[in-house]
């Protein structure tokens, strides 16, 4: 398929139709003689608008084009793909096992001397190779072929391999476990080590992490990444080492990017994969000291942890790092201290009031964020309850501390 316009007209359209519902430009212009691909026209209307956020620059360009919706919805966020090309910076070669759109070969591109992107769908490979041209990308080689058998058969050896397995099952169902996502990773691994120094895999957030490192005794990082305190991906770091004997530890990241690609935050502890426990810092014998009714009082400072630190759960590294850190209770997820912690990775708060029934009561109508943990009613039937409209700098956080110990807390954002 020829996906490039040959009529200036076609570019014009998309952008005076920016903003048009795309349902009713398809009643306006049904059976109309136009001078372009009508279809291939709404097609890049709809997904600029879907990616407007997460794929600015790309879109920014004006030529560039997507080849189907499910494309634009797999990208990586561009934030995130400026991140993983800043982990593969210092490797010459790296092969993109799954380029779809292309988002994370474009960004190796500025690091890397050469990138090969593979991708099998001859009419997204055509694409790809469109923008490329189009993005004056020169170090970017297009593969149409199935990945696996493109690295089987060809005895080259790259710096690094990324690759993005497929999560959708039988049909279209959504999958998380690399077993059951395509191609399948866990029994490819040691082939693809063999021809890479490093594989990099990018999986999703809902990765069950614990099951996946006993899957993959070759991992040496993982990493959760977020973008403005939603989690997008885990990104896993494979290698051999010690003639690939798998190794006693890793290092573990929970990152939080802002939309332009710079870090809001990055946690980074070292994770024993001989227990269940997670290893101190060197020197260091931290602990978990949880609150007590004295502890949370207005005046102190209340910490809700970003969703990577969420997904990774580091507790004890956390407190270990912070030491005048208190938890409200294990399963809580909220932490306190007397003073400010300006670099905690998540959101900070000062408690301003501790509620009773009645102050609670008085709430109804007013702009308030609503949060709980480890409480009985999720955040949702508790602003129904209250009566409580969204808000802004406020928050109503619901939770307990030891076993029973229900309590509340308005807390103004810092």
């Amino acid at each position: 398929m020829d996906f490039t316009p040959q009529d200036s007209d076609f570019f014009k359209f998309i952008d005076s139709n920016s903003h048009s519902d795309i349902s009713e430009m398809r009643l306006k212009y049904h059976g109309k003689d136009l001078n372009f691909n009508l279809s291939l026209a709404l097609l890049q209307i709809e997904c600029r608008k879907k990616c407007n956020s997460k794929l600015k620059m790309f879109i920014a360009n004006g030529k560039t084009l997507f080849p189907s919706l499910v494309a634009s919805e797999q990208a990586s966020h561009e934030a995130v793909a400026s991140f993983h090309a800043s982990v593969a910076s210092g490797n010459k070669t790296i092969l993109d096992m799954t380029a779809g759109l292309g988002i994370d070969s474009f960004a190796f591109a500025s690091v890397a001397e050469e990138v090969v992107s593979c991708e099998i769908d001859i009419d997204k490979a055509s694409m790809l190779e469109y923008n490329i041209r189009t993005l004056g990308i020169n170090n970017i080689n297009v593969r149409c072929i199935d990945s696996l058998d493109y690295i089987s058969k060809d005895d080259r050896r790259f710096d690094m391999i990324f690759v993005d397995p497929a999560r959708r099952g039988l049909q279209n169902s959504r999958v998380y476990n690399f077993r059951d996502c395509q191609p399948d990773i866990i029994s490819e691994m040691r082939m693809l080590l063999s021809k890479a120094k490093t594989v990099m895999i990018k999986a999703s957030p809902l990765l069950d992490i614990s099951q996946t490192l006993r899957d993959i005794p070759y991992v040496r990082t993982i990493r959760a990444i977020s973008v403005k305190g939603e989690c997008k991906e885990i990104l896993i770091e494979a290698s051999f080492c010690d003639k690939a004997k798998a190794v006693d530890s890793i290092t573990a990241e929970a990152i939080d990017l802002n939309n332009d690609g710079s870090i809001n935050s990055r946690f980074t502890f070292i994770k024993n994969l001989t227990d269940n426990d997670v290893s101190a810092y060197p020197g260091n014998s931290p602990k978990v000291i949880y609150a007590t009714t004295r502890d949370l009082i207005p005046g102190k400072y209340l910490y809700e942890p970003n969703a990577s630190m969420m997904k990774l759960a580091p507790w004890l590294e956390l407190c270990g790092h912070y030491p005048s850190l208190k938890k409200a209770a294990a399963s809580s997820h909220l932490f306190v201290s007397d003073s400010i912690i300006p670099d905690f990775p998540g959101r900070s708060l000062v408690i301003t009031e501790i509620p009773d029934k009645k102050r609670l009561k008085s709430l109804k109508g007013h702009h308030i964020n609503v949060s709980t943990r480890n409480y009985p009613l999720p955040a949702s039937d508790l602003r129904k309850k209250l009566g409580v409209l969204e808000g802004d700098d406020i928050f109503l956080y619901a939770t307990r501390l030891s076993a029973d110990q229900p309590i509340t807390l308005l807390a103004k954002k810092i």
